[in-house]
């Protein structure tokens, strides 16, 4: 399995009573593929060095230079006890890069022409704490926006039980700060929260999303939610529409819960049946899609500002692919506009390229 930076397989041994279970769970660093055998593997190889977390001194490749925006991780790994998650386990506790290897990397990006930097781990508000003793992100944006060049930064994956609003007023001092707000709450409901491993309460979710409406003219927050986690009851669904109906968000990921092998919420007792899963996960979709798809007919004949992503010929005419400029590439929906839309292009040329920042109507 390859995903969110970690990599396990499932050794699966006729001696063993399940293929499931934690005896044939094996973790791999990415440093293991260049000397692991097959053989290894069938014996039942384990990592215990994951170094591989680390810039070289090699030129880095970025991958989407063409669009102009790369990522840039901070830290690898977790210190969170998130019950739903193997990551800790997988891969241990937090990583970070000290902030001036961040830097100089930002630096070499800025000079190779990216104008985007994202910046991601697993749960970036708690970076540095494994290098500094505490959290050190705000030193590290403050380092950032120090920069010069012409550049911008957003921030993914945005935990809120230590992200406090003296925090959020720090953010809105940055000017080359995007508001983008990744949040992954995952659920309202305190005694779910609980279960889950979030110490956080409706309450403060809410004063932390009133901030970011109240003192960001524009801004874009996302979040995730998982559907049907051990114990949820229907009033536990009730508060979790009740919630979503206040229409926080501008992108929404929905999860119907299962349980994952090694994490510590699939031996939690009261298992919600996986048809009432699926009935929640329905009546959550159905009211997500009407409250996205309000804010979208709302956006029609407004003007906004974007990139050009992809250029298509289409029945002798052209359709762009813009995103735009508050959205996350690779995650939230690019807007599909014909060249009479547009309004403005940035770039001193008659021929519009991908990446062109353009205004368009939508």
């Amino acid at each position: 399995m390859l995903g969110c930076a970690l990599q396990y397989y499932k050794n699966i041994d006729k001696d063993s009573p399940s293929p499931l279970s934690q005896k044939n769970i094996y973790p791999l660093s990415r440093n293991d593929f260049n000397t692991i055998t097959i053989q290894q593997l069938f014996k039942g190889y384990s990592s215990d060095k994951f170094n591989d977390f680390e810039f070289t001194e090699s030129p880095r490749v970025y991958t989407n230079a063409d669009y102009k925006f790369e990522y840039l991780k901070i830290a690898e790994w977790c210190d969170n006890n998130c019950t739903f998650c193997i990551i800790p386990k997988i891969r241990g506790k937090q990583k970070s890069l000290p902030i001036e290897n961040i830097i100089q990397e930002a630096q070499n990006m800025i000079a190779n022409g990216i104008e985007e930097i994202i910046l991601i781990a697993q749960d970036s508000t708690r970076y540095g704490t494994d290098l500094y003793g505490k959290p050190m992100l705000f030193e590290l944006l403050q380092e950032l926006e120090n920069l010069k060049g012409n550049f911008t930064f957003r921030l993914l994956y945005l935990y809120p039980d230590i992200l406090s609003l003296e925090h959020l007023k720090k953010l809105t001092t940055f000017k080359k700060f995007i508001p983008y707000f990744d949040i992954p709450l995952q659920h309202v409901s305190a005694p779910i929260l609980k279960r889950m491993g979030r110490f956080y309460d409706e309450q403060a979710i809410g004063n932390f999303l009133d901030f970011i409406k109240n003192n960001f003219k524009t801004r874009f927050i996302r979040t995730n939610i998982i559907i049907g986690f051990p114990w949820e009851t229907q009033e536990d669904q009730n508060k979790l529409l009740k919630f979503l109906e206040k229409d926080y968000f501008d992108n929404i990921a929905l999860f119907e819960y299962h349980d994952e092998p090694y994490a510590a919420s699939s031996k939690l007792p009261n298992k919600v049946d996986e048809k009432i899963i699926r009935e929640r996960f329905l009546d959550v979709d159905n009211l997500v899609d009407q409250l996205l798809t309000t804010k979208r007919d709302k956006r029609k004949w407004q003007k906004e500002t974007g990139y050009i992503m992809e250029i298509k010929e289409k029945k002798w005419a052209y359709k762009l692919i813009v995103r735009p400029s508050l959205y996350c590439p690779d995650i939230d929906p690019y807007d599909t506009i014909s060249l009479e839309n547009v309004t403005k292009i940035y770039t001193k040329t008659e021929i519009l390229n991908i990446w062109d920042k353009i205004d368009y109507i939508i």
